[in-house]
């Protein structure tokens, strides 16, 4: 059943092949494309998602646990042993996926492409992009709680016995990313809003917009076509939505790039 009834250009082009066209169309006139990407842009370099069937949240709901309780902020606050010992291997490691090189490369030909990604993986950078506002932080940068020494990951000692700690003043040293009961930090909004408020095309990648910031940043947008690309069917009323196109974000972004070249 369609999530999105009173949108009904969702159903219209049916077909794959023509919506990758009808999206490289819309590509193709736009002057400036703002891309919002949210956790299904990465799974297939390796990493969980969220919210999906079966998301990070979605299993620990199953168990009866609440993610919000251990993804909080005060849980690092107050146990930050507890805190990280769920959190080995969230550090650097996974690399782009074929995705994130193919939005890269159309970025490179010359299109004024601008990233709002929820992720804090920094594939988007490693990947070449120039143009990218991380909402909700990088696990590519740290800093000490108690000094505010900044850090690299590679640079700390972390694993299941060890909290990481400050080498200068033995402070708690945690990801510059935003965790529940946290606000993001509003230059970082302001940046967005620009990129959002720049473009007359926004693709909307692998998201459901759970969070009120991010579907409050779509739904200011009233530069142009709305495109939503989700290997699940999803929800985001009240925007208005173009095209959606249900399938992984590495597959079409590959196709929208071999579909660019050849116009």
């Amino acid at each position: 059943m369609q999530k999105n009834p009173q949108n009904n250009s969702l159903n219209h082009p049916q077909d794959y092949k023509q919506q990758v066209n009808h999206l490289a169309h819309l590509v193709e006139q736009a002057k400036t494309v703002c891309v919002f990407t949210g956790a299904g842009a990465s799974t297939e370099s390796g990493i969980p998602d969220y919210r999906s069937r079966f998301g990070i949240w979605t299993k620990m709901e199953e168990e009866g646990k609440d993610p919000q309780y251990f993804a909080h902020y005060k849980r690092l606050v107050e146990d930050p042993a507890e805190f990280f010992g769920r959190r080995i291997g969230n550090g650097p490691g996974p690399k782009p996926n074929p995705g994130h090189y193919a939005l890269a490369q159309m970025e490179g030909a010359g299109k004024d492409i601008r990233i709002v990604t929820q992720n804090v993986d920094g594939l988007h950078q490693e990947a070449g992009h120039r143009s990218v506002v991380e909402l909700h932080g990088s696990h590519h940068r740290w800093y000490c709680m108690g000094c505010d020494r900044p850090y690299k990951f590679q640079e700390l000692r972390y694993d299941h016995q060890h909290v990481p700690r400050c080498y200068i003043c033995n402070g708690v040293v945690r990801p510059d990313v935003v965790y529940f009961g946290e606000n993001i930090d509003p230059k970082i909004v302001a940046q967005a809003e620009r990129a959002v408020a720049a473009a007359d095309l926004l693709l909307i990648v692998g998201t459901t917009l759970a969070t009120g910031r991010a579907k409050r940043l779509a739904r200011s947008y009233t530069g142009g076509p709305v495109v939503v690309i989700n290997c699940d069917e999803i929800s985001i009323q009240p925007i208005k939505v173009d095209l959606f196109i249900q399938a992984g974000f590495a597959q079409v972004m590959q196709d929208l790039k071999t579909r660019l070249d050849h116009i």
